[in-house]
């Protein structure tokens, strides 16, 4: 019989979760498959299907090798929240807005 979940072995179990669909949402809104990111990343399928499962806890250089080859940027930040001594976890967000053509201009002299 299983031991019940600690709440802090719970929020893991969800920071985990929720990292891992972040993970399948970038990769599907960039139409890519497993198989594509990991060429794009030099690893195998198998190994982009464990990131994406949320059994494991990838480095902060596998997340951004991954936002890479995905066309994303990854990006960290802290953000105080009342909710912090509730240990209620993080939030995962993913900019999902078109971003807008750079256009190489000439910078006139001044």
């Amino acid at each position: 019989m299983k031991k019940p979940l600690t709440p802090q072995r719970r929020l893991l179990h969800q920071n985990a979760a929720n990292l891992a669909s972040t993970l399948v949402h970038l990769r599907v809104r960039s139409q890519l498959t497993q198989a594509q990111v990991a060429a794009r990343m030099s690893t195998t399928q198998t190994a982009i299907a464990r990131l994406e499962s949320g059994r494991q806890s990838p480095s902060m250089q596998t997340l951004q090798n991954y936002a890479h080859a995905t066309g994303y940027c990854l990006e960290v930040g802290f953000i105080r929240s009342q909710d912090a001594a509730a240990g209620t976890g993080c939030i995962l967000i993913v900019d999902d807005q078109p971003q807008p053509a750079v256009v190489d201009q000439p910078l006139e002299d001044a």
